[in-house]
């Protein structure tokens, strides 16, 4: 909220007063108050410019007396300039210095960096810290006191740290803090970053006492961080790093978060950084000075555009474009900006700082990654033991293999194998052998190669022959690997050749014309990267399928039948003798016969095809490397030079080539929204680019199934869904979360990169959500977090990628739908996996699907199948079920109709008990939650009728009790529902369906006022715009003109006589005096309302693009009007000469407001769209001049706010809606809102009371509607803003008029309720109600009743009579009987909020007077107001409940009303035997606490006794355990009322009055 200032104008409340310099920030800039732009004095930030032009820079250390152009008020003197009579330029005379030769200076880490790093180490620790640190120097506690400190930090939590620091006091003395501060340090603060704070908490709580601990902590911290840093393994050890890390974010939090600087002298974080960058230490150094920064965050000091912070970050940016920096150094910088709301691009580029450093060397060194080079050297060291020929493939294959299929127990097995030759020569030149066939040339191949173990079964089958008797399990694990290998090796080359050089070419053309207008060579790189990887992996794919599946079949039958012939040789020479031994090895080869050669067929096909798709990813990726090494060397010379022309010159090299060559005939021949442009490729543009992303496919060991989800092998149980047992999709496609593409031309593995990373990212942030995560929904994520990037990039690269053979095509083909069916059913089963408690991980999972039903239709039809096949077999299961079902009916992804049969089927009337649960819960959760009308389930309906009525029942007495009991209600609750228009069926009395309905109910129902009373504010605006044009009927011709002309002259000489009053008082009384203004009431009207015309449409007419609207001639007139007022005097006494001002004003204002709404109206009968700017700017400048500090108008000051309080009141926004906004940024301005609370005697609490009515009043019909537009949204949002002000400013006020307020407000506004109900007044205390000894009876608040400033008998004057007569002699006697008729609306069946609440408060009030009287003896529940508040329980559900949220509504802060209110709470809770009426109370009470604090002070002391005290049984009732949420929903609640002790031993006693 935009506020006025003091002089000056400060508009921002954020902002300092004019000339005030905060620690270590600028000096705050002074705003016009009129138009949000900065003043002509303007500020200058500590360490900017001086002067025009940008001039020489402030001296160093930022000391604000270098600026001798600054005056007082922080301004620059001179229009921005040095001040004058001081010298421009001092001149020095240049000294003569011999110079040496500058050696070159070696980077070393540690000098400079101040006193933590460099501390001396003691002699005999060697690198521990220094003796201003550690336990050795530190005096220690007895160990008595050791032993009760210690445990006392182990017991510390948050809902006991202000207790725990307590104890502390009182058990340690000052003496001992710098053992306590270093024990802190070493083993809690460095270890456990989850509870800095906890800690942070810990130490507030220790006050003044607490000082000493926080320097000995700090100065503990900078010991072990400087022991940390001069570790030698803090480059290696990710556990020091992690402790360093965890001490950085300590140190930021307790130094930048609380605006405390980190001495230089200290710790040179800048210097830290650079000498990190030299020595190779960034891996340690970044994430730590990272951490440190992201305290800046809840700084007032050191956040953006703080300069200490900017240099910092400027640096992190220059490390950023670090050529082959590793990616978490990268990923630390990103975090940090992400968490300062700061982009890495607006961060100010400065290299010279880098430039000047040692450059690092890169090699071995753990801050850089040189992939490429390594990659490629490993490749040529691996191909040397190939033939010349196919020395590069086998090369590739080896470098591939290595990088997916190492793993650490085969790691050493691997580098022998790709640079041993002994192996590949045994396997290439010999096929015998069982030792030279288990090896393969590419390492660890057999642990990923396939092989079922139910192949040898085809064998068995053939009985007697050579393949039942040779091939077996083992002999098929020891071939496989060696066909695939040798298949690999054999094609590898040609393909990867052949598909590199023409994704290479390609590339090449397209990228060098696209980029040829981009400057950043970055970019220009990462968009050709992914476009080789991805055209050179498709094709290599595409051209190895089939010649790859050849191979290895021919490579497996080779191998199989050599191990047959030589296992038949082996046995005929076993029986032969010797002489005959050398014609049995020679012996034919073993003929098959015809059986035995389609078994082996078979077997080899299986093999094959099962193992196809692990030799596609090792030659794709084989392809992919290839691919983006020769496109980096091929386009080094381009990169080169943009490099260069931008490091030498500073600006951005265009290649302007490409629109003169000839022989091109693009692109200069494209159209010019596509030709190349200056400043490189839009971001739209770029994203053809980021659409080649792809993952390359990692494969899966050979003992994971293929179809299965959760890699842990075996099917999972929903392997099977089809009814007739046959395989179904996943089993076909494996295209699984695990899966890989099943060779359409779609790219599922994209695809199934998005959804892993989905799972990842859903993960994270459940994780770090804690105990909250289940109260997480995928609607409360920003659409700028990755979740929902993730979900809304499915369709982009569904559409990039299934487009790319066709643009023109638009339909999936038969194998891209089963392709996307299959992945589909592979998410679904996912859904099922899933903790039912994680809704984020089920509604992502189901935004999944619904992205890839807008692609592909069919799987909407399917899924409604699917379904059919979930586990319910527990209870569970069928919870999970019942979930999943509600949000695919809201995606739209399963017909209602579909299932509303299939329920309707398994509940069989009522038959199957299970299924009838399951009905009932959902019918009841879709309606309610308006997930589907009532209209769209029939024959659930149905069923739930037939069981709720028992003449219907076919089944008559076996229905249960609690099921009938339920359907009822549920009836119930769906005709108040319909009734109230939340739904679009309609039932009637018989509980039947109808067609009646509609969608929402309009604004007239929505609203509690009368629509006679609507209508009267909806045609206010028409009746103030007749009267108005009434008025300017009478004017005449000329009128306009002259008042254009009077306003000209008065702008000429307010800008000339600033501040000359006597020039202004000049011009005043001319215009009084010559046209009358102020002393003729027609004259005064016509000047007023003409001037106020004539400045509106200048306004609207002279518009700047960039500034916006000129509001030069209202803030102008703004000042006339405020003269006018200020210097009205028409002669009298003071008090004369007062009541004339105000009558100006009010005549001022009266006039101001009628034009108002006369322009709105005139707008809204033209149709055209009204800005209500320039008002709201006018009526701004009125109540800040007028409201300014002025002995002329402080004497009726109260007098003025309350006729501007009036003028508010006449155009609120239910007569003027257009001009709403405005309206509560003006109720809520600072220079009335607070003198009109202010004011002597509370004369001002009836306005402000009747303005936030009619805000309430104006909303009211908007909130009771099931969704809210933005815009309501956002006006919801400043009312809270406002509520929440004058909780924390003017409690009392609120606290006064809670009645009327909550009259008017919603009753599904729960927490604006809660927020008007916890205002406190001022100077009564809050006693803990959760501590051991409370006593709410003991309470001296309690004696005390609370100021009630509402009309608490105006809405029962109708039946006051009767009811006092009832009350003091109950008489007459049937009043208890005819009172539900005078609580109704009138003409309907429905209770009236605003009269039960005054009838609760009123019976309330007398009851607690006759319980004071001493005269009268009575107990409460004996009393003739208990009787009324019985009788109330007997209303319907609605009704009643109602009536709860009436006595809810007096449980605030402690007095005799709360305590009353609370004993009735609890007398009604106790004594009634309807469940129903217990459980209502218990959800009144629940709905207010589990939403966001604040919560009423009684509300809490009335839900702890409720669940504390033993006589009320609260967890024996059935509604506290009817469902596993409701009872998480109860612990949760009851968990932050209650001691954990108390919450212990209430639960015990609960389950045994349960048992009982």
């Amino acid at each position: 909220t935009m506020e006025s200032g003091g002089e000056g104008g400060v508009n921002n409340i954020a902002l300092s007063a004019a000339g005030s310099v905060p620690l270590g920030g600028e000096i705050s800039v002074p705003i016009n108050s009129k138009n949000n732009q900065l003043s002509s004095g303007g500020g200058i930030p500590i360490g900017g410019f001086v002067g025009a032009g940008g001039g020489a820079p402030a001296a160093a250390g930022n000391n604000l007396s270098a600026f001798s152009g600054l005056n007082s008020r922080g301004a620059v003197s001179g229009g921005g300039g040095v001040a004058t009579g001081g010298p421009t330029k001092i001149e020095l005379p240049a000294p003569v210095i011999p110079l040496k030769e500058a050696k070159p200076r070696k980077a070393v880490f540690g000098p400079g960096l101040g006193r933590a790093v460099n501390a001396p180490a003691s002699p005999a620790a060697g690198g521990e810290p220094s003796s201003s640190g550690g336990d050795s120097q530190n005096e220690t506690p007895p160990d008595v006191v050791l032993d009760r400190v210690q445990f006392l930090i182990n017991n510390l939590s948050m809902s006991n740290v202000e207790n725990k620091s307590h104890d502390l006091r009182d058990m340690l003395e000052r003496k001992y803090f710098g053992w306590l501060g270093n024990y802190l340090v070493v083993k809690r603060i460095s270890t456990q970053p989850n509870f800095h704070a906890l800690y942070l908490s810990f130490l507030d709580n220790l006050g003044d006492y607490g000082r000493g601990l926080v320097e000995a902590i700090l100065a503990s911290v900078y010991v072990n961080v400087g022991k940390l840093l001069r570790s030698q393994k803090i480059t290696t050890s990710t556990s020091e790093r992690s402790l360093l890390k965890n001490l950085g974010s300590w140190l930021g939090q307790i130094t930048l978060a609380r605006n405390r600087p980190i001495l230089q002298i200290m710790l040179d974080c800048k210097e830290l950084l650079f000498q990190g960058y030299e020595t190779g230490m960034l891996i340690a150094v970044t994430p730590f000075v990272a951490k440190i920064l992201e305290g800046a965050k809840n700084s007032s000091v050191f956040r953006p555009p703080n300069p200490w912070l900017m240099g910092l970050l400027s640096v992190f940016r220059a490390l950023y474009n670090v050529d082959d920096l590793k990616m978490n150094i990268k990923f630390e910088v990103e975090v940090l900006c992400k968490n300062l709301g700061l982009k890495l691009e607006d961060i100010p580029m400065r290299n010279a700082n880098l430039s000047r450093r040692v450059p690092p060397v890169k090699e071995k060194n753990p801050d850089f990654n040189l992939k490429s080079q390594t990659s490629s050297a490993g490749a040529s060291v691996a191909g040397s033991a190939a033939t010349p020929s196919k020395q590069a493939g086998q090369g590739l294959a080896l470098s591939a293999a290595n990088s997916m299929l190492s793993s650490p127990e085969n790691k050493s097995s691997s580098s022998a194998a790709s640079t041993g030759g002994d192996s590949a020569k045994s396997v290439g030149s010999s096929d015998g052998g069982d030792q030279q066939q288990q090896q393969t040339v590419i390492p660890n191949l057999a642990a990923y190669v396939n092989v079922n173990p139910n192949l040898t079964q085809l064998f068995h089958q053939i009985q007697g022959g050579p393949l039942a008797t040779n091939v077996s399990s083992d002999l098929l694990k020891r071939s496989v690997p060696i066909a695939v290998d040798r298949a690999i090796r054999e094609i590898i080359q040609p393909v990867v050749e052949r598909s590199v050089s023409i994704a290479c070419i390609t590339t090449k053309a397209i990228v060098t014309r696209d980029f040829a207008m981009e400057g950043d060579e970055n970019k220009m790189r990462k968009a050709a990267q992914l476009m080789v990887a991805n055209l050179a992996g498709s094709l290599a794919l595409v051209t190895c399928r089939e010649p790859l599946h050849t191979s290895i079949s021919s490579h497996l039958r080779n191998l199989l039948m050599s191990a047959i012939n030589s296992a038949s040789s082996a046995a005929a020479g076993s029986g032969a003798t010797a002489s005959s031994s050398s014609s049995a090895a020679s012996a034919p080869p073993v003929q098959l016969q015809d059986p035995e050669k389609s078994a082996l067929d078979q077997c080899v096909a299986i093999c094959s095809t099962e193992n196809l798709e692990l030799g596609c990813m090792l030659i794709e990726k084989a392809a992919t490397e290839k691919a983006v090494r020769d496109m980096d060397e091929a386009l080094t010379p381009a990169l080169s030079i943009r490099k260069n022309h931008r490091e030498q010159k500073g600006q951005p090299y265009y290649d302007m080539s490409i629109f003169h060559n000839e022989n091109q005939r693009y692109p200069k021949e494209l159209p010019d929204p596509l030709r190349p442009k200056p400043g490189g490729l839009r971001p739209d543009q770029l994203l053809v680019y980021e659409a080649f992303q792809r993952i390359p496919r990692q494969p899966a060991p050979s003992t994971q199934q293929p179809g299965s989800l959760d890699g842990q092998g075996g099917p999972s149980n929903m392997d099977q869904l089809g009814p007739d047992g046959q395989p179904t999709r996943s089993g076909e496609g494996g295209a699984s979360m695990g899966g890989g593409s099943t060779g359409g031309q779609l790219n599922l593995n994209a695809i199934n990169a998005i959804a892993m990373k989905l799972d990842s990212s859903v993960a994270t942030l459940l994780a770090t959500a804690g105990p909250r995560a289940q109260e997480i929904s995928l609607a409360m994520i920003p659409p700028e977090h990755e979740i929902k990037q993730l979900i809304s990039a499915v369709p982009r690269v569904v559409t990039s990628s299934s487009s790319s053979d066709d643009p023109s095509r638009t339909s999936l083909s038969s194998a891209e739908t089963d392709s996307i069916l299959s992945f589909s059913q592979g998410i679904f089963k996912r859904l099922y996996e899933v903790n039912l408690s994680e809704r984020l991980a089920l509604e992502a999972l189901i935004s999944l699907l619904e992205m890839l039903n807008k692609i592909c239709p069919q799987l909407g039809r399917d899924m409604g199948t699917w379904a059919t096949y979930a586990p319910t077999k527990t209870d569970m299961q069928r919870k999970l079920h019942r979930a999943v079902l509600l949000l695919l009916v809201r995606s739209n992804l399963i017909q209602i109709a579909d299932l509303d049969a299939y329920l309707a089927r398994n509940a069989d009337e009522g038959r199957d008990q299970v299924w009838l649960e399951f009905l009932i819960l959902f019918v009841r959760t879709a309606v309610l939650e308006n997930i589907a009308p009532p209209a769209k389930m029939p024959k659930m309906i149905n069923v739930v009728q037939i069981i709720s009525d028992d003449s219907r029942s076919p089944i008559g007495q076996e229905i249960n009790p609690a099921f009938r009991k339920a359907a009822v209600r549920l009836l119930e609750e769906l005709r108040n529902s319909l009734e109230s228009g939340d739904s679009r069926g309609r039932l009637g009395d018989d509980g039947k369906q109808g067609q009646t309905g509609r969608s929402q109910p309009t604004y007239e129902e929505s609203s509690s006022m009368s629509p006679a009373s609507l209508k009267h504010f909806s045609d206010a605006s028409l009746v103030i715009a007749k009267s108005s044009q009434s008025f300017a009927s009478a004017d005449p011709p000329n009128a306009k003109q002259l008042v254009t002309e009077i306003l000209v002259q008065w702008l000429r000489v307010q800008s000339e006589a600033v501040s000359n009053d006597k020039i202004m008082a000049q011009f005043l009384q001319r215009l009084q005096q010559q046209f009358g203004v102020g002393s003729n009431d027609d004259q005064t009207e016509r000047f007023l309302r003409l001037t106020t015309e004539v400045v509106v449409e200048s306004c609207a007419k002279n518009v700047d693009a960039t500034k916006g609207l000129n509001y030069q001639a209202i803030d102008g007139y703004g000042k006339l009007l405020s003269y006018l007022v200020r210097y009205m005097n028409s002669g009298g006494s003071t008090e004369q000469v007062s009541q004339q001002r105000l009558a100006l004003l009010n005549k001022v204002l009266g006039v101001i407001t009628r034009s108002l709404v006369t322009s709105y109206e005139k707008a809204q009968q033209s149709n055209v769209q009204w800005d209500q700017r320039p008002w709201f700017r006018l009526v701004l400048d009125l109540v800040y001049e007028l409201n300014l500090p002025n002995p002329a108008l402080d004497p009726i000051k109260a007098g003025i706010v309350s006729v501007f309080g009036s003028a508010f009141h006449i155009v609120q926004p239910l007569v003027v809606p257009g001009f709403s906004f405005a309206w509560l940024e003006l109720i809520s301005h600072r220079m009335f809102l607070s003198n009109l609370l202010l004011s002597k005697d509370q004369k001002g609490w009836g306005i402000m009371h009747q303005l936030l009515i009619d805000l309430f009043l104006f909303l009211e019909p908007h909130l009771r509607k099931v969704e809210l537009t933005d815009a309501i949204k956002k006006y919801y949002d400043g009312a809270l803003r406002v509520i929440l002000m004058l909780v924390h400013d003017f409690p009392t006020f609120l606290a006064a008029y809670h009645l009327s307020f909550c009259n008017i407000i919603p009753e599904n506004c729960v927490q604006l309720r809660n927020l008007i109900l916890s205002a406190i007044p001022k100077g009564i205390p809050l006693h803990d109600p959760i501590s051991r000894n409370f006593k709410i009876d003991q309470l001296p608040e309690i004696a005390q009743s609370p100021l009630i400033l509402s009309n608490v008998v105006g809405p029962l004057v109708s039946f006051k009579k009767e009811l006092d007569g009832y009350l003091i002699n109950q008489q007459p006697v049937d009043f208890l009987t005819n009172m539900v008729s005078h609580l109704r609306k009138e003409g309907k069946n429905e209770v009236d909020a605003p009269k039960v609440n005054s009838l609760v408060l009123y019976v309330g009030m007398q009851g607690l007077a006759r319980l004071q009287n001493d005269q009268i003896v009575t107990s409460l529940g004996e009393s003739p107001e208990m009787e009324v508040f019985k009788k109330l329980m007997e209303l319907d559900d609605h009704g009643r409940y109602t009536c709860l949220n009436a006595i809810a509504n007096q449980l605030r802060y402690p007095s005799s009303h709360t305590h009353y209110f609370s004993c009735v709470m609890l007398f009604l809770f106790n004594e009634t035997k309807d469940e129903g009426v217990k459980e209502q109370i218990t959800r009144v009470l629940l709905e207010r606490l589990i939403t966001q604090r604040p919560h009423p002070w009684g509300l809490l002391i009335t839900f702890i006794e409720l669940i504390k005290n033993a006589k009320y049984r609260f967890w024996s009732h059935p509604f506290t355990r009817c469902a596993t949420e409701i009872e998480k929903v109860f612990e949760n609640v009851a968990r932050s009322c209650m001691l954990p002790t108390a919450m212990r031993s209430v639960a015990a006693t609960g389950d045994g009055d349960a048992q009982q």
